[in-house]
């Protein structure tokens, strides 16, 4: 298959998503927590700063929507515009395109016949409903792929065994799971056990033909793994040899991952590569900022850095900071809703940056101190707030540095610090897409077929892109 013209669209896009992300390093790079302290504000163009004073703040939902004619925005400042329609070209998409939903719907049809279309509501007992979404859609993708009838999966780092459970018993795969805590695999096997039997019951023909995952208690150091040793590994684990039809008969497998997070993810598809026996690999990747990267890995090879893998964002010295990193791992599509709805509960953002000042004056070594969260600013005041958020941190706080004239001032403030959150993140699908995209063409520059699909509903499970590679 002929990827030249994919890699040198890919390198195009790359480059110029780069560029922008380096010239708006100011504003990508600024924390929110430091709005006050560092005076974020003042470091807007004046012709951003003066139109964004007189917005409501639902208008502010059309920076995260790039779908929006430019005509909507016809008095932003260009500027802003001007990144609307470079996203619009350089970001990738975040929705299904219409004709891959009427592509699923007919390859929907081929696993009618499966045991979790027949059960499904045994496959979904006890789980929440994101994590019911993401499992569904990931199986179903494993199956309806091409994968020249390779039925094995492995997936390491595989938690309870909640998507093994749905790809065994739901849809035939045979699947090794590799989890290195041991109380997760105990709980796998138990979640195995309560299903089959609930599934025996339905149809105790099951017997016959289905292959119960397999849960090894293990922790593999993939940075340092030996490729031919693991693969006998997992010939052994899965009785490869014991039942082989004909002389041609040849182990081979894939590998999959549900949010492996941080670094795993590049090791996976390292690990695709060195492995002939691996088929496929396919990724749904999460927690980009825990990336290992040039700029932050002292002391390791900048080729087993998590980002940049591929050969030309090495040479181009593409760099993302752990901010950037950061903000490329939010919720855009719940935020967006927010805005338009309960915009109010944001105030959380001018309360955790006011109280940051406070923590500053008093403590400047609790700087960036992590503090108690799921608090609902519309709900409590600022007082209860911070009395809440910092209950685990050793600060006393006096009643009247929350009702100090430069604290109201500073609460009083509180939409512009939406507003700039909102600038920020903006940016947020450009800086994934950089990462994506550097994974992408790192698996072609290999000689692999790869792409890049949507496969969850962003607002339900805002990590929605599958990266798949075959060989």
């Amino acid at each position: 298959m002929e990827t030249a013209p994919l890699q040198a669209e890919l390198k195009h896009k790359i480059s110029q998503a780069g560029q922008i992300v380096a010239s708006y390093k100011w504003l990508i790079d600024a924390y929110i927590v430091d709005f006050y302290e560092e005076d974020h504000w003042s470091k807007l163009p004046a012709s951003w700063a003066a139109f964004l004073a007189d917005i409501p703040i639902r208008t502010l939902s059309h920076l995260l929507s790039f779908d929006l004619p430019d005509k909507e925005l016809a008095v932003w400042p260009l500027a802003i515009i001007t990144l609307r329609s470079l996203f619009r070209f350089l970001v990738h998409t975040r929705t299904k395109t219409p004709e891959c939903t009427k592509r699923e719907v007919a390859l929907g049809e081929t696993h009618g016949g499966t045991i979790y279309r027949q059960q499904t509501a045994l496959f979904k007992k006890s789980v929440k409903l994101k994590k019911r979404h993401e499992i569904e859609q990931f199986a179903i993708s494993c199956f309806t792929q091409p994968t020249d009838n390779c039925k094995t999966i492995i997936d390491i780092g595989s938690g309870q065994g909640n998507l093994a459970r749905t790809l065994a018993y739901g849809f035939g795969f045979k699947v090794c799971c590799i989890e290195q805590n041991m109380s997760f695999v105990q709980i796998a096997r138990q979640k195995d056990s309560e299903l089959w039997q609930r599934l025996i019951k339905y149809d105790p023909t099951l017997e016959d033909t289905v292959v119960h995952p397999v849960h090894l208690h293990e922790k593999v150091n993939l940075d340092q793994i030996d490729s031919v040793k693991f693969v006998q590994m997992l010939k052994r684990v899965l009785n490869f040899g014991r039942e082989l039809t004909s002389d041609a008969d040849e182990f081979s497998f894939g590998l999959v991952g549900l949010h492996p997070c941080g670094d795993l993810a590049p090791s996976l598809l390292r690990l695709f590569l060195a492995c002939q026996e691996c088929r496929f690999v396919k990724l749904v990747c999460c927690c980009y900022m825990k990336l290992s990267s040039i700029d932050s890995s002292l002391g390791i090879s900048t080729r087993e850095c998590g980002f940049p893998l591929s050969e030309f964002c090495h040479k181009l010295h593409l760099t993302l900071t752990y901010e950037a990193r950061e903000i490329a791992c939010h919720a855009i599509e719940q935020y967006r809703e927010k805005l338009l709805t309960n915009y109010s509960e944001l105030k959380v953002h001018a309360y955790r940056a006011a109280i940051e000042t406070i923590i500053v004056r008093l403590r400047p070594d609790l700087r960036h101190s992590g503090l108690k969260g799921g608090i609902k600013a519309s709900e409590v005041t600022f007082e209860e707030y911070c009395r809440r958020a910092v209950v685990d941190l050793d600060l006393a706080i006096a009643d009247e540095e929350f009702q100090s004239e430069i604290t109201r001032q500073f609460l009083d403030r509180w939409e512009q610090v939406v507003k700039f959150y909102t600038l920020r993140l903006m940016f947020a699908p450009l800086v994934e897409t950089i990462i994506l995209y550097d994974r992408l063409l790192f698996l072609l520059e290999k000689g692999t077929r790869a792409g890049i699909d949507v496969i969850f509903d962003p607002f339900l499970s805002p990590r929605n892109h599958a990266i798949t590679a075959f060989k």
